[in-house]
């Protein structure tokens, strides 16, 4: 593996067999050189620490997502101890799995120097997961794969990110306003560019574990505007622009 960027690896202590599964996945990989980070157990907080650590407003209400379950709090909580690690350290980019990530192809070197070298923004997140919408368009290109910018994805297995985004995000998620995988919000709010591989690199192993992630229903109506603006946008952009997703 190159020692470019740093590997973080997300579980929960009680998690042993999902442990047990990252650590074959990385190791099929060659992937020798990483962290390890204990994740936060939403589920485990008082109400002292929710109150510490969830945002809320002069009326004692959060905006931003008032449905957050406490496991979305802890998922959030857990990728912000990462990024918190992850500025202080000496690398520029770090890539992010969770337990339940599995490769769907090899991780060559030829493929990380081709993901490396489209790590060209300041503020960059580069999934390796599913993509929801993407411009078919890419902006580079390599054997089988592409690099795509991406306009709409939600998984948190599998990514790339720049410290500068780390700090963004750290800044405007925490206390945490949202869950860890609203990169539509993160875009909008803190500019970070959003770009993906297509096809995907990797999945989430659904037939051995289920999520630990209850989904949100609700969104503010300030958000729900702009993301409402940024789909109009998307509209336009598709009479001149095509589009695709996983």
């Amino acid at each position: 593996m190159l020692d470019e960027f740093k590997v973080y690896i997300i579980n929960l202590k009680q998690s042993t067999e999902r442990k047990e599964s990252i650590l074959r996945e990385i190791s099929k990989q060659n992937i020798k050189s990483f962290e390890l980070i204990e994740a936060v157990d939403g589920n485990k907080l008082n109400n002292e620490e929710l109150n510490l650590c969830t945002f809320k407003n002069k009326k004692n209400y959060n905006p931003w997502g008032p449905k957050l379950t406490y496991s979305q709090i802890g998922c959030a909580l857990s990728h912000i101890k990462i990024y918190k690690d992850f500025i202080n350290s000496k690398y520029e980019y770090a890539l992010i799995l969770e337990d339940d990530a599995i490769f769907l192809d090899n991780f060559t070197l030829n493929l990380q120097k081709f993901i490396l070298n489209n790590l060209k923004f300041k503020k960059q997140i580069f999934l390796l997961s599913e993509l929801k919408e993407f411009l078919k368009t890419p902006i580079d290109n390599m054997e089988k794969y592409e690099v795509v910018r991406v306009t709409n994805a939600f998984f948190t297995h599998s990514y790339f990110i720049s410290k500068e985004a780390a700090r963004s995000i750290i800044e405007f998620n925490y206390p945490i306003k949202t869950w860890a995988d609203n990169f539509v919000l993160f875009k909008i709010y803190c500019g970070i560019e959003l770009t993906g591989l297509n096809p995907y690199l990797l999945d989430q192993n659904k037939k051995e574990f289920n999520s630990t992630i209850e989904l949100q229903k609700k969104f503010k109506k300030h958000f729900l505007l702009k993301r409402f603006l940024y789909k109009i946008k998307n509209k336009i952009l598709k009479r001149f622009l095509s589009f695709d997703g996983h």
